[in-house]
């Protein structure tokens, strides 16, 4: 047998094990085998001073036979001492004195119809279903300087990844337990949650959390999961009773049964379909609700999972925190997590949220405006020309997070390479003085080798749900070859979520020449930044807003605008993007306010 102490551990555990396994402290060993000459029930037989309680279990269960047959299985296998003290807690003496439907529930409890290592797991659910229908959640515990894996919080892995001829098996200390309640039972049971237990028996949703998985006719209900929130919680918020917080959301005569109650709908937004862990709020941006169409925005921070916690119309508002020991709670039809206090730049929240109500507005979106740039101080709106690379170098790399283009840099990060990389840079004139070059053409002909990423997808900031007008806004050049409609044009495009807007634009496509601005905009330009160079000639390079189409926001969330290169290449970075608007069609104006260079607004009409 292979024993795997220390550090050589976090080879076969991935993510949030690995920072704990590179801590510094005492581990306990991992013992990994290799035993492929027998199938499970074989195994169990060989080793009878160990596993031959659970070896009889298996056996009143029927499923002895299947686990000797052919297949690929996980077998999560309780040592004899793990089965007696299952056994006395029970009150009972032996293995035949367990209700054989209990018995089978359990067994099948530690059955994955799939070939499960240590390799795959997180911290948080195993991706595939129990024979029993519940899912096993996985974690690292840390007593006495001693790391220990874990599995349900119900038992520590003993030995693990031990490879048999129809599966792996992994040992552990206890006998694993699969979840009785359903999600409300498991909610009114908790004196925590009483007054979020009367709303949700007064809206109705007590009985949606009550079915479960094989009852339920709705597929995507059949597990679902519940940010729930506390008493204490509740009355931070201003809500010490189930009272107060009816007369707030369903007032006087409200039947907070009906489905546009705002009690009902507050409820169905604490409530999100699927059985949704940690490990999976973790890779996540945005969850539906069963308040449609609102969502949940999900964002992480620090090691914490916040929900709602955002920054909107340029303010920000800090977002709920779910609490880690209290959340990752199996029930059997779902998971509970706990909401709770978070304290942030902006103050401290108390862990309630509710569904905003938002009408839509403008949003002028700095596509130059991102996280990763202002990491860089000393390169972010500086004065000059100082710019800086985004280099992509694996399929899966984002450099700017939630964007994406094409291809990977032909570089490297001790080569670099920026050929096929996004630049920032600092131009005089625009927006915050700075543009961004778009790193985007297709080959031609008379071109062959200039071709770079034929796309590019960026992340906006939060859109109310809503109809808008989306505008383009760039610093107009020639590309090479000539002036429009001549020379290595980039034509593009737009894509919002992909729904593709009816115009494309062109990075060197110049505004008509008309009389006034009231004629330009109605062909679908602007002038968007203050005391603007207006365009007299194909030769003039100004900074032009282009209308490229309407566009309907479904939810309030952020959203993805995609440019498709449809012809041209560029030439020396002269693709400048600016900004990216965001207009209601009922908004007062489209074409004010105007921007400084500064960033500030101007309102002073132009005739």
């Amino acid at each position: 047998m292979k024993k795997t102490q220390g550090l050589q551990l976090a080879t076969v555990i991935t993510g949030f094990f690995i920072a704990l396994f590179f801590a510094k402290c005492k581990q306990e060993p991992l013992v990994i085998n290799t035993s492929s000459n027998v199938n499970i029930t074989s195994y169990l037989d060989k080793y009878p001073e160990q596993f031959s309680l659970f070896r009889k279990m298996i056996e009143r269960a029927g499923t002895d036979g299947f686990l000797q047959a052919y297949g690929k299985y996980t077998l999560f296998l309780p040592t004899n001492d793990g089965v007696k003290a299952y056994l006395a807690k029970a009150g009972k003496n032996s293995v035949d004195d367990i209700d054989l439907g209990e018995l089978k529930d359990v067994v099948n409890f530690h059955i994955l119809n799939d070939t499960i290592s240590t390799s795959k797991f997180s911290d948080g659910k195993i991706s595939a279903l129990t024979l029993q229908g519940q899912y096993l959640t996985t974690g690292v515990t840390l007593a006495a300087g001693i790391t220990k894996l874990t599995v349900n919080k119900q038992g520590d892995i003993l030995t693990s990844n031990v490879r048999v001829g129809n599966g792996i098996i992994h040992v552990i200390s206890q006998v694993l337990l699969p979840a009785k309640n359903t999600l409300a039972k498991m909610i009114e049971s908790d004196p925590n949650y009483s007054v979020f237990t009367q709303a949700l028996k007064a809206t109705g949703w007590y009985d949606s959390l009550n079915v479960i998985p094989s009852n339920n006719p709705i597929a995507t209900r059949k597990f679902l999961t519940v940010l729930a929130e506390s008493n204490s919680v509740l009355n931070a918020a201003g809500f010490p009773d189930f009272i107060s917080l009816k007369a707030r959301l369903s007032p006087g005569s409200g039947d907070p049964k009906n489905v546009m109650d705002s009690l009902h709908t507050f409820i169905g937004y604490h409530i999100i379909p699927g059985a949704n862990y940690l490990a999976d709020f973790a890779t996540l941006t945005s969850l539906n609700t069963l308040a449609p169409p609102d969502i949940l925005n999900i964002s992480r921070s620090a090691g914490n999972i916040l929900i709602n916690d955002i920054v909107f119309n340029g303010i920000y508002e800090p977002g709920s925190l779910i609490s880690r020991s209290s959340s990752d709670l199996s029930a059997s039809n779902g998971v509970l997590h706990a909401m709770a206090p978070y304290s942030s730049t902006a103050g401290i929240t108390t862990g309630h949220f509710a569904i905003k109500i938002r009408k839509p507005v403008p949003v002028y979106w700095d596509v130059c405006d991102f996280p990763e740039i202002r990491a860089i101080p000393s390169i972010f709106r500086q004065a000059g020309s100082a710019s800086t690379y985004f280099s992509k170098y694996s399929a899966t790399d984002q450099p700017i997070s939630g964007w994406d283009w094409e291809r990977k840099s032909s570089g490297t990060p001790t080569a670099p390479n920026n050929k096929y990389d996004q630049r920032y840079l600092n131009y005089t004139g625009a927006c915050y003085n700075d543009v961004l070059n778009p790193s985007i053409s297709i080959p031609t002909a008379a071109n062959s080798g200039a071709g770079l990423n034929s796309w590019i997808y960026m992340k906006t900031p939060v859109i109310v749900k809503g109809r808008y007008k989306v505008w383009i806004c760039y610093s107009r050049d020639s590309q090479g070859g000539g002036d429009y409609p001549l020379g290595r044009r980039v034509q593009c495009r737009v894509l919002v979520d992909g729904v593709t807007m009816a115009k494309p634009f062109d990075f060197s496509e110049p505004p008509p020449i008309v009389p006034t601005m009231s004629e330009l905009e109605s062909q679908g330009w602007k002038y968007y930044m203050s005391n603007p160079v207006v365009a007299t000639a194909p030769s003039s390079k100004p900074f032009i807003g282009k209308l490229v189409g309407i566009v309907d926001i479904a939810v309030t969330n952020v959203h993805q605008v995609r440019l498709e290169v449809i012809q041209g290449n560029q030439s020396l970075d002269r693709n400048k993007l600016d900004m990216i608007h965001f207009i209601p069609t009922d908004w007062p104006s489209q074409v004010l306010p105007r921007f400084r260079p500064d960033g500030t607004q101007d309102f002073t009409p132009i005739p």
